[in-house]
Formats: C-alpha cells, sequence, structure tokens
C-alpha cells in the first residue's frame, strides 16, 4: 500500500494536516465515505480516489474502485489498467486487466496503448502462452505494426521479438505469401532464420519431433478439446512415442503439444469434462496400467490413479462421468473385464466383464449404453456392457484393430484386420432399425487406424495397411457418403 509520510501526517506547527496530491472534491468523497461507509465511483473520479484510497488505507473505496475499473475493460484501455493497478497493489484488478488482454489480443493489439508499449512489455504479452487466437497471424501482424509505429528506434528489435511468434504453425501460404515479402523481414538475417525454420517445419514433416520447442507448441487458449483432434503416443516402426499432436480444423494444420511422462502404443485415448485422458498401452518393455492426464490450459501431464489391471489395446469410452477400459491383452492373455474410472473421486472400480475377451477392441456410447465391438483374439459380434437387453445383429465384416466413432446415432467401424486382409471398408451400425450397412469404402486400407468426430464428419487417422505404418489421415462427409 501506499502510506502517508511521516511529513504529511506529523505537521506539529500546523492546525491541520496538508496532504498533497488531494484534491478537495476526492477528500469530501471519502469523508462521507466515512461516515456512510458508500462511495459513487465514476469515469472522472476513479483516478483520484484510488490513489486517495491506498494513502488512507480506505479498503472499502480501494474495492469499490477496483470493482468499477474491472467493469470498464476494454480492448482499448485494458493494458492501461493493468499498470494503473499495478502501481497501487491492486493484485485482482491487475490480473482480470491481465486476462482480458490475453483473452481479446487482437483487439487490443489494434489500439494505441498496444503501439506505446515499450519491447519488453510487448514480449511479456506476446510470448504468454494463454493469448487467444486462432492462429498466429495476429500475433505476427501486432509485431509488425508495432516496429513500423517508430521504425528508426524499433527495427533493431524485431528479432527479439519475433523469436516469440510460432511462426511454424501459420500456414505455408501464410509464410510466403506474406512473411517472406515483408521488407523488415528481408532485411535481417536472424529474422530470415527464424523464416526458414517455419519453413522447415513444413518441409521435413519427419523432423518436427526433433524441432520441439517454444515455437512449434500451439498457445493454450487456442481452442477447446472439442473442436480438435488430439493423437497421442503411438508406434513408428523404431520407437514409442511420448509425442502429443493437434489437428486444428480452422487452419487445416497440425501443432506439437506437451509430452507424456511415458511413451506409449496401443493405448486409450479420451476427453472428459475439457482434459484428456490416456490410459495404459505397452512402452517397449511392458504393458501399462498408468493413465496420465494433460490440461490443455496448464499444457502438462499429471499422473492419475492407475488402473488396477495392466492394459494394451484396450477400448476406452465417457460415460456418465466415468471413464469405461474394456478388455484389452495384458501382457499374458486376452481381457474380458471393464474397469471403470471416477473422475470426481480420482477412484477405479470393476464393473461386469464382457462375454467374450477382446484386445484391439472398439468402444463408444451411445443412448446411455457402452458398446465394445469386435477385436482380438476373435472378431465376435457386437455386445452391449453394462446392459441386458438383446444383442444386435453381427458386424459384416467383424475387424480388429478398427476404428470407431459415433456420428449421427450411427456407430461407425472403420477399416480394421478380419484374419486375412488389412480393410478399408466401413460399416454403419443403425440403432433404431438394429442393422448394419457398409457404406464408401477408405481410399486406404487401415489396421489399428484412429477414429474421431468433429464437425460432423469421420476421421480416419494414422494406422497399417499390412507393409508400412500410415501418417495420412482421411474424412468421411455422410452427407454425400464420400472420402
Amino acid at each position: 500500500l501506499c502510506l502517508p509520510s511521516d511529513s504529511q501526517l506529523s505537521e506539529k506547527d500546523k492546525p491541520y494536516v496538508d496532504i498533497q496530491g488531494l484534491t478537495a472534491s476526492t477528500m469530501e468523497i471519502l469523508l462521507d465515505f466515512v461516515y456512510t461507509e458508500t462511495v459513487h465511483v465514476t469515469v472522472e473520479n476513479v483516478q483520484e480516489l484510488l490513489p486517495a484510497a491506498c494513502l488512507l488505507q480506505l479498503k472499502g473505496v480501494k474495492q469499490a474502485c477496483c470493482e468499477f475499473l474491472e467493469s470498464q475493460l476494454d480492448p482499448s484501455n485494458c493494458l492501461g489498467i493493468r499498470d494503473f493497478a499495478e502501481t497501487h497493489n491492486c493484485v485482482d484488478l491487475m490480473q482480470a486487466a491481465e486476462v482480458f488482454s490475453q483473452k481479446h489480443f487482437p483487439e487490443v493489439v489494434q489500439h494505441e496503448e498496444f503501439i506505446l508499449l515499450n519491447q519488453e512489455e510487448v514480449e511479456k504479452l506476446i510470448k504468454c502462452d494463454e493469448i487467444q487466437v486462432d492462429s498466429e497471424e495476429p500475433v505476427f501482424e501486432a509485431v509488425i505494426n508495432w516496429v513500423k509505429h517508430s521504425k528508426k528506434e524499433r527495427e533493431a528489435s524485431l528479432p527479439e521479438l519475433l523469436q516469440y511468434v510460432r511462426m511454424p504453425l501459420l500456414t505455408p501460404r501464410y509464410i510466403t505469401d506474406v512473411i517472406d515479402t515483408e521488407p523488415f523481414i528481408r532485411c535481417s538475417l536472424q529474422c530470415r532464420d527464424l523464416v526458414d525454420e517455419a519453413k522447415k517445419f513444413h518441409l521435413r514433416p519427419e523432423l518436427r519431433s526433433q524441432m520441439q520447442g517454444p515455437r512449434t507448441r500451439a498457445r493454450l487458449a487456442v481452442s477447446h478439446p472439442a473442436d480438435m483432434i488430439y493423437v497421442s503416443g503411438g508406434f513408428d516402426g523404431s520407437r514409442r512415442h511420448t509425442s502429443m499432436e493437434r489437428y486444428d480444423p480452422n487452419i487445416d494444420q497440425w501443432s506439437m503439444l506437451g509430452d507424456m511422462q511415458t511413451a506409449r502404443e496401443g493405448a486409450g485415448l479420451v476427453v472428459a469434462n475439457g482434459v484428456i485422458y490416456c490410459l495404459g498401452g505397452y512402452d517397449g518393455l511392458n504393458i501399462l496400467n498408468s493413465v496420465e492426464r494433460y490440461d490443455p490450459h496448464t499444457g502438462h501431464w499429471t499422473n492419475v490413479t492407475p488402473m488396477a489391471t495392466k492394459r494394451s489395446g484396450a477400448g476406452v469410452a465417457l460415460l456418465n462421468d466415468h471413464i469405461y477400459v474394456v478388455g484389452g491383452f495384458d501382457g499374458t492373455a486376452h481381457l474380458s473385464s471393464v474397469e471403470a474410472y471416477n473422475i470426481r473421486t480420482d477412484s477405479w472400480s470393476a464393473v461386469t466383464s464382457m462375454t467374450t475377451p477382446r484386445c484391439y477392441v472398439g468402444a463408444t456410447v451411445l443412448r446411455g449404453r457402452l458398446y465394445a465391438i469386435a477385436g482380438l483374439p476373435r472378431a465376435s459380434d457386437l455386445t452391449e456392457c453394462p446392459g441386458h437387453g438383446s444383442q444386435p445383429d453381427c458386424a459384416i465384416c467383424r475387424p480388429a484393430g478398427a476404428g470407431v466413432a459415433l456420428l449421427n446415432d450411427h456407430i461407425y467401424v472403420v477399416g480394421g484386420f478380419d484374419g486375412t486382409a488389412h480393410l478399408s471398408s466401413v460399416e454403419a451400425y443403425n440403432i433404431r432399425t438394429d442393422s448394419w450397412s457398409a457404406v464408401t469404402s477408405m481410399t486406404t486400407p487401415r489396421c489399428y487406424v484412429g477414429a474421431t468426430v468433429l464437425r460432423g464428419r469421420l476421421y480416419a487417422i494414422a494406422g497399417y495397411d499390412g507393409n508400412s505404418l500410415l501418417s495420412s489421415i482421411e474424412c468421411y462427409d455422410p452427407i454425400i457418403d464420400s472420402w
């Protein structure tokens, strides 16, 4: 707090105390508060009232001023309010202004307050993981506009600021059509090096795992998990991975996120309450029962309570705030057991086992029931667990290692291996008619394929075609029945 000095409050030779910097009108408001415990804060008086309240330690007035300023936050003033709050040790207001500037970054950088920041303040803002942008374009443009405002004084700062722009996450077209043609960039070798790094990221995707760093990591607040596709772990033919990638449909681009603590293939991945869980799998030596949780807001993985049973190739699905893990392989046998994880209590419990052991089994939820579909050691019919209803018809090809996803009240089974061939076929189960039908096949056979739904379309991700591991992705539109 800003306390009065001894000279201000100890003037023995005067019949009054002279408090510097306080106007009569402000003092009148403060005296009214002392007697009435009410204060009227306005745009006209708040800048004098808050420092005065700090000086005289009137916490009620200070709180009222902070609440008023928070209600006035706008892209044009949030940076100034943040600095004002910091000057007067208003921590909550400072944090609120900080969050506001991050949430409204594209609008904030259009205003004079941003243009008048010094280099250190610009750097602090653009390096922040929490700024909410659909892409790195507004970040790059903010830096360029800031430099152009005072070219002679600021041009030398460009290389240092540009290192906080995550250029590898920009589209190739933007890099070549906009960044490459910017005169400031063309005149700086350091800037050119950063552009070359971004180009390499796009031209050599096989090197992306070696290029991980702050510039290849997407910002935390870009979007909600439900608006993205996440792929975690896996096997590339030589080693198991800890990496996680995220696909943003807005820019048709993948980006690297934080690594898991344990390398895994054959793990289950599911989103629950905005958090991503990765369960079980195989690390190259052992079947795992460990579970990790990724929070997109912090960018970090943490361990939660492990499963009771080690499982690789299990089916995973979310039902009523519980994550169900179905079947799998424990290193010795294929499993029929099922476990349920309570998200609220961080605890596991066993539920009724399936009638058939299944590894590389698909799992999904439809109308309050958990479905376990196909899988090794033998591709059997589709069953429900738990539940006691009649068993639906068998899938046509009964594949193992197929991708399973729910779209428009239909369960889609994508690819897999039928014991003889790796499949490109796709089937859809209609719960209303209790029947299976074939839809258009994928362009590529895929076993151990990931399947998910985003914005009304079905995605088939990576897998194995019988000859090689795949990184390609296909997208199915059910309206036109086409991949």
